[in-house]
């Protein structure tokens, strides 16, 4: 199942948010979800919003972490997402 990169309309009635957050274990990224059913999310297509407000669309891979945040009270779960493919470059310019 590969994730496509588009351009999704932002809906503000949504429940859920998802955004990316650091994997300060392992380095990379994962997808943060906040919400009421925030875990409850493995194995779908989401759409995913970056820090400039536009989204795109990722699979979620495997539950890593869920429970309260801290700061807010609210729902969170961590989840490893799919990686898109890479453009493959058939000869490097030197």
């Amino acid at each position: 199942m590969a994730a496509v990169a588009r351009k999704v309309e932002r809906s503000p009635e949504r429940l859920h948010r998802a955004t990316y957050a650091t994997d300060k274990r392992k380095g990379g990224y994962m997808i943060r979800v906040a919400g009421p059913q925030a875990g409850r999310f493995a194995g779908r297509v989401v759409p995913v919003t970056r820090k400039d407000g536009s989204e795109s669309e990722e699979a979620l891979v495997k539950l890593t972490w869920s429970g309260k945040d801290d700061e807010t009270g609210e729902n969170v779960a961590l989840y490893t997402f799919e990686p898109r493919p890479r453009e493959e470059v058939d000869e490097i310019p030197f």
